[in-house]
Protein backbone atom coordinates (compact mmCIF):
# COMPACT_ATOMS: atom_id res chain seq x y z
CA UNK A 1 0.00 0.00 0.00
CA UNK A 2 1.33 3.38 -0.72
CA UNK A 3 1.47 5.68 1.90
CA UNK A 4 0.79 9.31 0.69
CA UNK A 5 2.82 11.61 2.42
CA UNK A 6 1.16 15.04 3.09
CA UNK A 7 4.26 17.13 2.90
CA UNK A 8 4.68 15.78 -0.69
CA UNK A 9 1.02 16.88 -1.47
CA UNK A 10 1.95 20.57 0.09
CA UNK A 11 5.42 21.03 -2.25
CA UNK A 12 3.56 20.17 -4.95
CA UNK A 13 0.87 22.58 -4.36
CA UNK A 14 3.99 25.37 -4.15
CA UNK A 15 5.85 24.53 -6.62
CA UNK A 16 2.22 24.55 -9.13
CA UNK A 17 1.99 27.61 -6.96
CA UNK A 18 5.38 28.89 -8.30
CA UNK A 19 4.72 27.94 -12.01
CA UNK A 20 1.70 29.87 -12.28
CA UNK A 21 2.90 33.13 -10.36
CA UNK A 22 5.65 33.31 -13.64
CA UNK A 23 3.13 32.48 -15.60
CA UNK A 24 0.81 35.81 -15.11
CA UNK A 25 3.83 37.64 -14.74
CA UNK A 26 5.48 37.17 -17.88
CA UNK A 27 2.55 36.48 -20.08
CA UNK A 28 2.34 40.26 -21.31
CA UNK A 29 5.54 39.99 -22.46
CA UNK A 30 4.50 37.90 -25.71
CA UNK A 31 0.95 39.00 -25.55
CA UNK A 32 2.32 42.16 -26.41
CA UNK A 33 3.65 41.58 -29.29
CA UNK A 34 1.05 40.33 -30.89
CA UNK A 35 -1.19 43.39 -29.64
CA UNK A 36 0.78 46.03 -31.18
CA UNK A 37 1.52 43.72 -34.78
CA UNK A 38 -2.44 43.06 -34.93
CA UNK A 39 -3.39 46.96 -34.84
CA UNK A 40 -0.31 47.68 -37.62
CA UNK A 41 -2.38 44.94 -39.58
CA UNK A 42 -5.33 46.90 -39.22
CA UNK A 43 -4.11 50.32 -39.55
CA UNK A 44 -2.52 49.01 -42.93
CA UNK A 45 -5.86 47.18 -43.86
CA UNK A 46 -7.65 50.54 -43.22
CA UNK A 47 -5.06 52.72 -44.74
CA UNK A 48 -5.41 50.75 -48.23
CA UNK A 49 -8.81 50.95 -48.26
CA UNK A 50 -9.78 54.41 -47.61
CA UNK A 51 -6.43 55.83 -49.29
CA UNK A 52 -6.38 58.42 -46.68
CA UNK A 53 -4.55 58.69 -43.08
CA UNK A 54 -7.31 60.18 -41.65
CA UNK A 55 -9.91 57.72 -41.67
CA UNK A 56 -7.28 56.12 -39.00
CA UNK A 57 -7.78 59.05 -36.55
CA UNK A 58 -11.94 59.05 -37.51
CA UNK A 59 -11.81 55.16 -36.54
CA UNK A 60 -9.63 55.63 -33.56
CA UNK A 61 -11.75 58.11 -32.25
CA UNK A 62 -15.22 56.28 -32.78
CA UNK A 63 -13.71 53.20 -31.24
CA UNK A 64 -11.54 54.29 -28.66
CA UNK A 65 -11.29 52.02 -25.34
CA UNK A 66 -11.13 48.83 -28.43
CA UNK A 67 -8.28 47.03 -29.51
CA UNK A 68 -7.31 50.25 -31.85
CA UNK A 69 -6.31 51.90 -28.60
CA UNK A 70 -3.14 49.24 -28.51
CA UNK A 71 -1.74 50.82 -31.50
CA UNK A 72 -1.04 54.36 -30.07
CA UNK A 73 0.71 52.58 -27.08
CA UNK A 74 4.39 53.65 -27.42
CA UNK A 75 7.13 52.49 -26.02
CA UNK A 76 7.04 54.52 -22.87
CA UNK A 77 3.96 52.89 -21.93
CA UNK A 78 5.05 49.75 -22.96
CA UNK A 79 7.79 50.23 -20.34
CA UNK A 80 5.05 51.27 -17.62
CA UNK A 81 3.02 48.44 -17.98
CA UNK A 82 6.11 45.95 -17.65
CA UNK A 83 7.11 47.89 -14.56
CA UNK A 84 3.57 47.86 -12.99
CA UNK A 85 3.68 44.64 -11.60
CA UNK A 86 7.20 45.11 -10.24
CA UNK A 87 5.97 48.17 -8.64
CA UNK A 88 3.14 46.31 -7.00
CA UNK A 89 5.52 43.34 -5.67
CA UNK A 90 7.68 46.27 -4.25
CA UNK A 91 4.94 47.67 -2.43
CA UNK A 92 3.60 44.51 -0.87
CA UNK A 93 6.00 44.27 1.20
CA UNK A 94 5.44 46.40 4.78
CA UNK A 95 1.76 45.51 5.42
CA UNK A 96 1.98 42.04 4.18
CA UNK A 97 3.05 39.60 7.28
CA UNK A 98 0.56 41.60 9.16
CA UNK A 99 -1.66 39.98 7.68
CA UNK A 100 -0.22 36.62 6.96
CA UNK A 101 -0.05 36.36 11.01
CA UNK A 102 -3.53 37.43 11.65
CA UNK A 103 -5.46 34.84 9.01
CA UNK A 104 -2.55 32.61 8.55
CA UNK A 105 -0.15 32.21 5.54
CA UNK A 106 -2.21 29.74 4.12
CA UNK A 107 -4.94 32.05 3.77
CA UNK A 108 -3.10 34.64 2.35
CA UNK A 109 -1.69 32.73 -0.56
CA UNK A 110 -5.36 31.64 -1.18
CA UNK A 111 -6.74 34.60 -1.14
CA UNK A 112 -4.14 36.53 -3.09
CA UNK A 113 -4.03 33.63 -5.60
CA UNK A 114 -8.13 34.12 -6.23
CA UNK A 115 -7.50 37.88 -6.48
CA UNK A 116 -4.75 37.39 -8.77
CA UNK A 117 -6.42 34.60 -11.32
CA UNK A 118 -9.56 37.02 -11.75
CA UNK A 119 -7.65 39.75 -13.01
CA UNK A 120 -5.75 38.42 -14.81
CA UNK A 121 -9.08 36.93 -16.23
CA UNK A 122 -9.98 40.86 -16.34
CA UNK A 123 -6.79 42.25 -18.38
CA UNK A 124 -8.63 41.97 -22.13
CA UNK A 125 -11.55 44.46 -20.42
CA UNK A 126 -8.94 46.71 -18.75
CA UNK A 127 -7.05 46.96 -22.02
CA UNK A 128 -10.38 47.94 -23.87
CA UNK A 129 -11.70 50.23 -21.39
CA UNK A 130 -8.06 52.16 -21.02
CA UNK A 131 -4.50 52.13 -20.65
CA UNK A 132 -4.53 52.89 -16.81
CA UNK A 133 -7.01 50.53 -16.08
CA UNK A 134 -4.83 48.33 -17.16
CA UNK A 135 -1.88 49.81 -15.52
CA UNK A 136 -3.34 49.39 -12.14
CA UNK A 137 -4.37 45.19 -12.93
CA UNK A 138 -1.02 45.08 -13.21
CA UNK A 139 -0.20 46.42 -9.68
CA UNK A 140 -2.77 44.99 -8.07
CA UNK A 141 -1.60 41.27 -9.50
CA UNK A 142 2.05 42.68 -8.44
CA UNK A 143 0.92 43.24 -5.16
CA UNK A 144 -0.63 39.36 -4.90
CA UNK A 145 2.43 37.68 -6.00
CA UNK A 146 4.32 39.47 -3.56
CA UNK A 147 1.83 38.72 -0.48
CA UNK A 148 2.07 34.76 -2.10
CA UNK A 149 5.77 33.88 -2.43
CA UNK A 150 6.91 34.83 1.13
CA UNK A 151 3.71 33.53 2.39
CA UNK A 152 4.51 30.30 0.42
CA UNK A 153 8.00 30.03 2.28
CA UNK A 154 6.43 30.34 5.27
CA UNK A 155 4.36 27.59 4.93
CA UNK A 156 7.25 25.20 4.12
CA UNK A 157 9.17 25.90 6.80
CA UNK A 158 6.59 23.98 8.64
CA UNK A 159 6.26 20.83 6.67
CA UNK A 160 9.97 20.52 5.75
CA UNK A 161 12.61 19.17 8.20
CA UNK A 162 15.77 21.37 7.44
CA UNK A 163 17.88 17.81 6.67
CA UNK A 164 15.52 17.31 4.18
CA UNK A 165 15.61 21.18 2.18
CA UNK A 166 17.70 19.12 -0.77
CA UNK A 167 15.09 16.58 -1.44
CA UNK A 168 12.26 19.55 -1.95
CA UNK A 169 14.32 22.34 -3.66
CA UNK A 170 12.32 21.00 -6.97
CA UNK A 171 9.39 22.77 -5.17
CA UNK A 172 11.10 26.07 -5.64
CA UNK A 173 11.81 25.04 -9.25
CA UNK A 174 8.42 26.02 -10.11
CA UNK A 175 9.80 29.42 -10.44
CA UNK A 176 12.09 28.02 -13.62
CA UNK A 177 9.20 26.22 -14.88
CA UNK A 178 6.62 28.67 -15.04
CA UNK A 179 8.81 31.33 -16.62
CA UNK A 180 9.83 28.53 -19.15
CA UNK A 181 6.34 27.23 -20.04
CA UNK A 182 4.57 30.73 -20.04
CA UNK A 183 5.97 31.68 -23.50
CA UNK A 184 5.35 28.26 -25.26
CA UNK A 185 1.71 28.20 -23.64
CA UNK A 186 1.26 31.80 -24.26
CA UNK A 187 2.59 31.12 -28.38
CA UNK A 188 0.12 28.09 -28.80
CA UNK A 189 -2.25 30.35 -27.74
CA UNK A 190 -1.58 32.54 -30.30
CA UNK A 191 -1.34 29.92 -32.58
CA UNK A 192 -4.73 28.50 -32.57
CA UNK A 193 -6.69 31.90 -31.14
CA UNK A 194 -6.30 35.33 -30.11
CA UNK A 195 -4.70 36.93 -27.50
CA UNK A 196 -6.69 37.44 -24.76
CA UNK A 197 -7.56 33.67 -24.56
CA UNK A 198 -4.38 33.47 -23.04
CA UNK A 199 -5.38 35.64 -20.52
CA UNK A 200 -8.36 33.88 -19.95
CA UNK A 201 -6.28 30.26 -19.54
CA UNK A 202 -3.36 31.68 -17.29
CA UNK A 203 -6.40 33.02 -14.70
CA UNK A 204 -8.65 30.46 -15.30
CA UNK A 205 -5.79 27.72 -14.07
CA UNK A 206 -4.32 30.40 -11.00
CA UNK A 207 -7.97 30.64 -9.69
CA UNK A 208 -8.50 26.60 -9.73
CA UNK A 209 -5.10 26.38 -8.07
CA UNK A 210 -6.18 28.87 -5.27
CA UNK A 211 -9.28 26.39 -4.73
CA UNK A 212 -7.47 23.31 -4.53
CA UNK A 213 -4.67 25.13 -2.25
CA UNK A 214 -7.17 26.34 0.33
CA UNK A 215 -8.40 22.72 0.75
CA UNK A 216 -5.28 20.82 0.81
CA UNK A 217 -2.89 23.01 2.32
CA UNK A 218 -2.77 24.22 6.03
CA UNK A 219 -0.37 26.50 8.26
CA UNK A 220 1.32 23.94 9.96
CA UNK A 221 0.89 19.77 9.97
CA UNK A 222 -1.17 20.13 13.65
CA UNK A 223 -3.75 21.76 11.37
CA UNK A 224 -4.04 19.40 8.77
CA UNK A 225 -7.03 16.89 8.75
CA UNK A 226 -5.78 14.16 6.91
CA UNK A 227 -2.59 13.87 8.18
CA UNK A 228 -1.29 10.62 9.94
CA UNK A 229 -0.36 10.01 13.28
CA UNK A 230 3.04 8.81 11.96
CA UNK A 231 4.02 11.81 9.85
CA UNK A 232 3.02 14.13 12.54
CA UNK A 233 4.99 12.58 15.22
CA UNK A 234 7.97 12.73 12.99
CA UNK A 235 7.35 16.22 11.41
CA UNK A 236 6.88 17.06 15.16
CA UNK A 237 10.17 15.82 17.02
CA UNK A 238 12.58 17.22 13.63
CA UNK A 239 10.84 20.46 13.45
CA UNK A 240 11.76 23.13 15.50
CA UNK A 241 9.28 25.90 16.78
CA UNK A 242 8.95 28.32 13.42
CA UNK A 243 8.22 31.55 14.53
CA UNK A 244 5.55 33.66 12.91
CA UNK A 245 6.68 36.39 10.13
CA UNK A 246 5.93 39.37 12.55
CA UNK A 247 7.79 38.32 15.16
CA UNK A 248 11.09 37.46 13.02
CA UNK A 249 10.66 40.59 11.66
CA UNK A 250 10.48 42.79 14.73
CA UNK A 251 12.87 40.41 16.68
CA UNK A 252 15.85 40.49 13.76
CA UNK A 253 18.80 42.84 14.55
CA UNK A 254 17.87 45.57 11.81
CA UNK A 255 20.20 47.90 12.20
CA UNK A 256 22.96 45.13 12.75
CA UNK A 257 21.46 43.38 9.34
CA UNK A 258 21.94 46.52 7.55
CA UNK A 259 25.55 47.60 8.67
CA UNK A 260 26.32 44.17 7.53
CA UNK A 261 28.60 43.49 4.29
CA UNK A 262 27.43 40.21 4.11
CA UNK A 263 24.27 41.11 3.91
CA UNK A 264 24.71 43.98 1.04
CA UNK A 265 26.83 41.57 -1.08
CA UNK A 266 24.40 39.07 -1.02
CA UNK A 267 21.54 42.05 -1.91
CA UNK A 268 24.16 43.03 -4.88
CA UNK A 269 24.46 39.19 -5.88
CA UNK A 270 20.82 38.76 -6.06
CA UNK A 271 20.04 41.96 -8.01
CA UNK A 272 22.14 41.03 -10.59
CA UNK A 273 20.97 38.05 -10.91
CA UNK A 274 17.34 39.38 -11.09
CA UNK A 275 18.46 41.98 -13.73
CA UNK A 276 19.45 40.21 -16.73
CA UNK A 277 16.88 36.95 -15.97
CA UNK A 278 13.76 39.92 -15.87
CA UNK A 279 15.62 41.43 -18.89
CA UNK A 280 15.09 38.64 -21.05
CA UNK A 281 11.62 38.34 -19.90
CA UNK A 282 10.33 40.97 -20.39
CA UNK A 283 12.29 41.77 -24.00
CA UNK A 284 13.39 38.69 -24.82
CA UNK A 285 10.16 38.48 -27.08
CA UNK A 286 9.92 42.08 -28.19
CA UNK A 287 13.63 41.72 -29.45
CA UNK A 288 13.48 38.73 -31.81
CA UNK A 289 11.35 40.09 -33.07
CA UNK A 290 11.51 43.55 -33.72
CA UNK A 291 15.18 43.49 -34.06
CA UNK A 292 16.65 40.07 -35.13
CA UNK A 293 13.07 39.45 -36.94
CA UNK A 294 11.89 36.18 -35.80
CA UNK A 295 8.22 34.98 -35.98
CA UNK A 296 6.66 35.15 -32.57
CA UNK A 297 6.64 31.47 -32.42
CA UNK A 298 10.18 31.26 -32.73
CA UNK A 299 10.56 33.99 -30.69
CA UNK A 300 8.54 32.24 -27.88
CA UNK A 301 10.64 29.03 -28.26
CA UNK A 302 14.23 31.05 -28.00
CA UNK A 303 13.62 32.82 -24.75
CA UNK A 304 12.12 29.68 -23.05
CA UNK A 305 14.83 28.01 -24.25
CA UNK A 306 17.79 29.33 -21.92
CA UNK A 307 15.12 28.57 -19.04
CA UNK A 308 15.15 24.96 -20.12
CA UNK A 309 18.48 24.70 -19.80
CA UNK A 310 18.35 26.82 -16.66
CA UNK A 311 15.76 24.09 -15.03
CA UNK A 312 18.09 20.77 -15.94
CA UNK A 313 21.54 22.17 -15.23
CA UNK A 314 19.99 23.63 -12.04
CA UNK A 315 18.34 20.82 -10.71
CA UNK A 316 21.58 18.74 -11.27
CA UNK A 317 23.93 21.48 -9.70
CA UNK A 318 21.62 21.56 -6.54
CA UNK A 319 21.64 17.76 -6.45
CA UNK A 320 25.27 17.31 -6.32
CA UNK A 321 25.79 20.49 -4.18
CA UNK A 322 23.67 18.96 -1.31
CA UNK A 323 25.11 15.70 -2.02
CA UNK A 324 29.00 17.29 -1.62
CA UNK A 325 27.94 19.05 1.51
CA UNK A 326 26.62 15.60 3.26
CA UNK A 327 29.13 13.45 1.84
CA UNK A 328 32.37 13.63 4.66
CA UNK A 329 34.43 11.58 2.65
CA UNK A 330 34.67 14.19 -0.28
CA UNK A 331 37.54 16.12 0.41
CA UNK A 332 36.19 20.19 1.58
CA UNK A 333 36.98 22.45 -1.19
CA UNK A 334 37.72 25.78 0.04
CA UNK A 335 35.15 28.70 -1.24
CA UNK A 336 33.08 26.43 -3.22
CA UNK A 337 30.31 28.93 -3.21
CA UNK A 338 32.49 31.06 -5.15
CA UNK A 339 33.20 28.88 -7.71
CA UNK A 340 29.48 28.45 -8.72
CA UNK A 341 29.42 32.47 -8.42
CA UNK A 342 32.09 33.00 -10.87
CA UNK A 343 29.97 30.25 -13.64
CA UNK A 344 26.75 31.95 -12.62
CA UNK A 345 27.97 35.94 -12.61
CA UNK A 346 30.91 36.49 -14.20
CA UNK A 347 31.53 34.29 -16.55
CA UNK A 348 27.93 35.33 -18.66
CA UNK A 349 28.65 38.97 -17.99
CA UNK A 350 31.93 38.77 -19.86
CA UNK A 351 30.44 36.80 -23.06
CA UNK A 352 27.65 39.63 -23.78
CA UNK A 353 29.73 42.62 -22.42
CA UNK A 354 32.43 41.90 -24.31
CA UNK A 355 30.58 41.94 -27.74
CA UNK A 356 30.83 45.70 -27.02
CA UNK A 357 34.65 45.54 -28.64
CA UNK A 358 32.64 43.99 -31.29
CA UNK A 359 30.40 45.28 -34.18
CA UNK A 360 28.02 42.66 -33.69
CA UNK A 361 24.89 42.40 -31.77
CA UNK A 362 23.82 39.61 -29.13
CA UNK A 363 22.19 36.86 -30.90
CA UNK A 364 20.19 33.85 -29.32
CA UNK A 365 22.87 31.57 -29.21
CA UNK A 366 25.41 33.93 -27.26
CA UNK A 367 22.07 34.93 -25.19
CA UNK A 368 20.79 31.43 -24.75
CA UNK A 369 24.57 30.13 -23.25
CA UNK A 370 24.74 32.80 -20.89
CA UNK A 371 21.02 33.06 -19.57
CA UNK A 372 21.73 28.84 -19.26
CA UNK A 373 25.10 29.54 -17.50
CA UNK A 374 23.47 31.61 -14.52
CA UNK A 375 21.86 27.29 -13.20
CA UNK A 376 25.17 27.55 -11.43
CA UNK A 377 23.35 30.30 -9.31
CA UNK A 378 19.90 28.74 -8.94
CA UNK A 379 18.79 29.03 -5.59
CA UNK A 380 21.93 30.24 -4.39
CA UNK A 381 20.29 33.73 -2.96
CA UNK A 382 18.18 31.77 -0.65
CA UNK A 383 20.87 28.89 0.42
CA UNK A 384 23.59 31.24 1.22
CA UNK A 385 20.88 33.43 3.18
CA UNK A 386 20.04 30.85 5.17
CA UNK A 387 23.68 29.54 5.70
CA UNK A 388 24.67 33.42 7.22
CA UNK A 389 21.00 33.78 8.97
CA UNK A 390 19.45 30.56 9.76
CA UNK A 391 17.33 32.63 12.61
CA UNK A 392 16.56 35.47 10.21
CA UNK A 393 16.30 33.56 6.91
CA UNK A 394 12.88 34.14 5.77
CA UNK A 395 12.95 38.18 6.78
CA UNK A 396 16.26 38.92 5.31
CA UNK A 397 15.06 36.62 1.90
CA UNK A 398 12.13 38.54 1.81
CA UNK A 399 14.19 42.33 2.11
CA UNK A 400 16.75 40.96 -0.55
CA UNK A 401 14.10 39.52 -3.00
CA UNK A 402 12.11 42.90 -2.86
CA UNK A 403 15.22 44.49 -3.60
CA UNK A 404 15.88 42.20 -6.38
CA UNK A 405 12.81 42.90 -7.61
CA UNK A 406 12.87 46.57 -8.18
CA UNK A 407 15.75 46.14 -11.35
CA UNK A 408 12.24 44.87 -13.06
CA UNK A 409 11.68 48.62 -12.22
CA UNK A 410 14.17 49.96 -13.46
CA UNK A 411 15.27 47.77 -16.58
CA UNK A 412 11.55 48.27 -17.88
CA UNK A 413 11.75 52.50 -17.97
CA UNK A 414 15.68 52.07 -18.99
CA UNK A 415 14.51 50.64 -22.26
CA UNK A 416 11.15 51.85 -22.85
CA UNK A 417 13.35 55.13 -23.72
CA UNK A 418 15.43 53.71 -26.47
CA UNK A 419 15.06 52.64 -30.14
CA UNK A 420 16.29 49.49 -31.72
CA UNK A 421 19.25 50.82 -32.82
CA UNK A 422 20.79 50.62 -29.31
CA UNK A 423 19.87 47.29 -28.28
CA UNK A 424 23.51 45.84 -28.85
CA UNK A 425 24.28 48.61 -26.44
CA UNK A 426 20.90 47.62 -23.54
CA UNK A 427 22.39 43.81 -23.96
CA UNK A 428 26.02 44.83 -22.74
CA UNK A 429 25.13 46.95 -20.29
CA UNK A 430 22.37 44.24 -18.59
CA UNK A 431 25.49 41.95 -19.13
CA UNK A 432 28.13 44.36 -17.43
CA UNK A 433 25.45 44.70 -14.05
CA UNK A 434 25.79 41.12 -13.90
CA UNK A 435 29.48 40.65 -14.07
CA UNK A 436 29.85 43.58 -11.57
CA UNK A 437 27.62 42.15 -8.68
CA UNK A 438 29.10 38.86 -9.61
CA UNK A 439 32.58 40.57 -8.68
CA UNK A 440 31.30 42.59 -5.86
CA UNK A 441 30.23 39.28 -3.81
CA UNK A 442 33.62 37.69 -4.77
CA UNK A 443 35.13 40.04 -2.86
CA UNK A 444 32.97 40.98 -0.13
CA UNK A 445 30.37 37.90 0.15
CA UNK A 446 30.16 35.49 2.90
CA UNK A 447 28.77 32.35 4.12
CA UNK A 448 29.76 31.97 7.27
CA UNK A 449 26.69 32.22 9.99
CA UNK A 450 27.18 36.16 10.93
CA UNK A 451 27.24 37.26 14.65
CA UNK A 452 24.14 39.33 14.15
CA UNK A 453 22.12 36.12 13.62
CA UNK A 454 21.79 35.00 17.49
CA UNK A 455 20.91 38.64 18.41
CA UNK A 456 17.19 39.83 18.91
CA UNK A 457 16.00 42.83 18.97
CA UNK A 458 14.01 42.98 22.09
CA UNK A 459 11.46 45.89 22.50
CA UNK A 460 12.10 49.07 25.00
CA UNK A 461 10.16 48.71 27.84
CA UNK A 462 8.83 51.63 29.47
CA UNK A 463 10.02 53.39 32.79
CA UNK A 464 8.06 54.46 35.22
CA UNK A 465 8.73 56.79 38.07
CA UNK A 466 7.96 55.44 41.65
CA UNK A 467 7.88 57.32 44.47
CA UNK A 468 9.72 55.46 47.43
CA UNK A 469 7.40 54.67 50.16
CA UNK A 470 9.09 54.17 53.89
CA UNK A 471 8.68 50.09 54.65
CA UNK A 472 6.91 49.08 57.84
CA UNK A 473 10.31 46.80 58.59
CA UNK A 474 12.24 49.91 58.43
CA UNK A 475 11.25 50.29 62.12
CA UNK A 476 13.15 46.99 63.07
CA UNK A 477 16.05 48.20 65.31
CA UNK A 478 19.04 45.42 65.49
CA UNK A 479 19.86 45.12 69.63
CA UNK A 480 21.94 42.98 71.48
CA UNK A 481 20.75 39.09 72.09
CA UNK A 482 19.03 40.16 75.49
CA UNK A 483 15.88 37.95 75.72
CA UNK A 484 13.63 40.25 77.23
CA UNK A 485 14.78 43.16 75.31
CA UNK A 486 14.16 41.33 72.17
CA UNK A 487 11.04 40.23 72.78
CA UNK A 488 9.93 43.64 74.08
CA UNK A 489 11.43 45.60 70.75
CA UNK A 490 10.02 42.41 68.66
CA UNK A 491 5.99 42.94 69.89
CA UNK A 492 6.59 47.09 69.84
CA UNK A 493 8.05 46.45 66.02
CA UNK A 494 4.98 43.75 65.34
CA UNK A 495 1.93 45.98 67.05
CA UNK A 496 3.33 48.92 64.75
CA UNK A 497 3.19 47.07 61.01
CA UNK A 498 -0.13 45.41 62.47
CA UNK A 499 -1.54 49.29 62.70
CA UNK A 500 -0.35 50.28 59.35
CA UNK A 501 -1.36 47.39 57.79
CA UNK A 502 -4.84 48.35 59.02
Amino acid sequence: MIKIRIRAIVGIMIFLGYFLIYVVRYNLSVHLVDMVQMSKREIERITLKSGRNDSIRKVFDSRKGTILDVMFWDEIKMAQLFSAYHIGYCVCFPIFHNIGDRIGPTWVVGIAGMVSGILNCLTPASAYHHFWSFYLVRVIKGFCAGAMLPSMVQVLRHWVPPFERNHFMWAYCGITTGTCSTFLICAAVHFYSRWPVGFYVCGTMQILWSIAWVFTVSDSPRKHPCISDEELEYLNNTICNVFTIKLTNTQAPWRLILKSVAFWALCVLNFGYAWIIISLCIHGPLYYTQVLKYTLYQASALTALPFLLRLILGTIIIQMFYYYKQNGKIKRIKYIRKYTIFVSHVLPGMMISILWLFPAIPGPTILTLAVALTAAGMDSTFDICYEITPMYVNSVNTVIKIIGNTSGIIVSLCVGENTVTVWKNIWCFHATILLLCGITFLFWGETDVQPWNSIKNRPRRKIFAATARPSAMSNITEVEEDDSTYHTIQSQNKRSFLSQIR
